[in-house]
């Protein structure tokens, strides 16, 4: 069971879906979902917190509650540069090793979408 206290953290640029600023610049700040604020951490998951104050850890694999339609999740990186962002992600674990539990497992689909699996030494680690 996790007690620790949430707190709001600040992801790379990647994480977030981009505006131009009044100057013209291009920032990547908003979240790329619907009512999203920020995403938030334990200490040992990343989540997302909304503006009513849920907040959806990444990696739970909870079924909707609408009972809608949602994209698989091949669907959701349909067009994406799996190479890109399984080396980025990978990279910025390296960095950050609170999120290698937090994103295994897609991590691992994502290298099954890109048609062969994790690195030698990814799989060792595991």
């Amino acid at each position: 069971m996790h007690t620790m206290a949430t707190r709001q953290i600040r992801l790379p640029d990647r994480f977030y879906l981009p505006r131009l600023d009044s100057q013209g610049r291009e920032v990547h700040d908003i979240m790329p979902w619907d009512g999203a604020v920020s995403y938030a951490t334990d200490g040992e998951r990343v989540g997302i917190q909304y503006a009513d104050g849920r907040l959806v850890w990444l990696g739970d694999a909870a079924p909707a509650e609408d009972g809608a339609e949602h994209p698989s999740f091949a669907e959701d990186f349909e067009g994406v540069n799996l190479d890109a962002l399984v080396s980025g992600l990978r990279a910025y674990m390296d960095r950050h090793p609170i999120l290698k539990s937090v994103w295994h497992d897609d991590l691992a689909e994502l290298d099954s979408l890109r048609g062969h699996g994790p690195p030698a030494d990814q799989q060792q680690a595991s």
